[in-house]
């Protein structure tokens, strides 16, 4: 084998064993951020159960089997560990990325990074304390008169940590438009002609998300989704403007 080979083998080798290594790291951020969701789970668990109170005749949800409770609480730690641990885990995808770009590219990428781990975030605050608390209040108009609500914990819980993840990842929809145009991939003209058709994208894409779900939670998940796109084009006009 050549020198130059051996190098580029050598090279090759080095950089798997640094996507190893920060990849190993991103997952222990999510174990420890889910273990410490789990040592307060029977807090947190009555924190989200707290928007459904107001419909609820005794204020207690319902489970069927014994294990369920538990289940739940490992579930709500396994997902809010990724939700809390994000920007730590997209801080080890930057480690891996930053040393092969460019000064330049790295400005605007850890911009777009930074934005994406805490637009996930923002996006599940804005779903828990806004859209959920409306969308309760809107379906539960419908019959309350004359029916009895009778919520279970496991229905409730995967409604809600669906919606969390719908939301977080719909919110980097500016990320990745900006991300998208700064590649080269897509003009500002470009990203403009598409929006008929992102329109109709998001609505295709909230009803595979939702899949079985009332067309109406459909159409209120599509809506943000469609505000987000918009959102994208506004920040490259602002980093265009601030350029010029």
């Amino acid at each position: 084998m050549s020198e130059a080979a051996l190098e580029k083998k050598q090279s090759f080798v080095e950089h798997l064993l640094e996507l190893r290594s920060c990849l190993i790291k991103a997952f222990l951020g999510w174990i420890i951020a889910s273990i410490l969701v789990y040592l307060y789970s029977d807090n947190i668990l009555e924190f989200l159960i707290n928007p459904l109170r107001p419909y609820l005749a005794d204020k207690k949800l319902f489970f069927k089997t014994l294990p369920e409770v538990f289940s739940n609480q490992v579930k709500i730690a396994v997902i809010l560990g990724l939700i809390i641990g994000s920007p730590y885990i997209i801080y080890q995808l930057w480690i891996f990325i930053a040393p092969g770009l460019y000064p330049h590219e790295k400005k605007w990428l850890k911009g777009a990074l930074f934005m994406s781990s805490f637009s996930f975030l923002i996006g599940d605050l804005i779903a828990f304390y806004f859209f959920l608390p409306f969308i309760l209040k809107f379906f539960y108009s419908f019959g309350s008169q004359f029916l009895i609500f009778k919520p279970y914990l496991k229905e409730y819980i995967n409604f809600l940590l669906k919606l969390l993840l719908i939301f977080g990842l719909f919110f980097q929809t500016p990320s990745i438009i900006f991300f998208i145009h700064k590649l080269g991939i897509a003009s500002l003209d470009q990203l403009k002609n598409f929006r008929p058709y992102a329109i109709i994208l998001s609505f295709v894409l909230a009803s595979i998300l939702t899949a079985g779900a009332d067309p109406i939670y459909q159409i209120l998940l599509a809506l943000p989704l469609t505000i987000l796109y918009e959102i994208g084009i506004i920040l490259i006009k602002i980093t265009k403007f601030r350029r010029a």
